[in-house]
């Protein structure tokens, strides 16, 4: 069975979900192998209340758990409660930073900045117009992944499902960019997607 990380491409698909606002994914290799499974975790019956009535949750903070195939803890992805921009905390299971991937505010494009534990920058990703295509860069400018958001096929146009796929350019990246990288995929949809109605 594929690794998450050793998987090349990555695809994110959420499930199909009418009125339930929790956040979930889950991660398969091309072949449409489950390699990994993406849940909210800390989400209270206060918390799923107040999101069941409000208009828009897409501001509010989220923390997941990002299980391997075999339901071991790999990753921890918190993003920050936002007005305007969000900060997102890429982590191990245990809380020690890998990284973060703090949210750009800019006109018309999605934008992120990858940064190091200490802030330092690590490379960007860049966004279209629409939010379907993204370009990943290293911090000389050179690409190193992208993501691509795929229409929702006729089952999930009224539902919240996004689907994203992970394309690396590179197996051999070094950490923690390779990390944030895998990262994305799942980070891109929780800052601009997840919430909204």
């Amino acid at each position: 069975m594929q690794d998450l990380f050793n998987t090349a491409p990555i695809v994110v698909k959420q499930p199909k979900r009418f009125f339930i606002d929790e956040s979930e994914y889950h991660c398969y290799d091309g072949r449409g192998r489950h390699i990994a499974h993406v849940h909210e975790i800390g989400l209270d019956g206060g918390m799923q209340a107040l999101r069941l009535f409000a208009g828009n949750t897409a501001g509010f903070a989220r923390k997941v758990m990002v299980d391997d195939a075999w339901r071991r803890p790999r990753l921890y992805i918190e993003k920050s409660w936002a007005m305007f921009t969000a900060t997102t905390t890429v982590a191990l299971p245990d809380g020690r930073p890998i990284g973060y991937i703090d949210q750009d505010f800019t006109f018309f494009k999605a934008g992120f900045r990858l940064l190091d534990p200490w802030k330092r920058h690590l490379g960007t990703i860049s966004g279209n117009f629409m939010g379907f295509d993204f370009q990943i860069t290293d911090a000389n400018d050179h690409e190193v992944a992208r993501v691509d958001r795929r229409l929702p096929d006729f089952g999930e146009l009224f539902t919240a499902a996004d689907t994203y796929v992970l394309w690396q350019r590179y197996p051999t990246l070094p950490e923690p960019l390779k990390t944030l990288v895998i990262a994305s995929g799942i980070t891109i949809d929780l800052v601009l997607m997840e919430g909204k109605r």
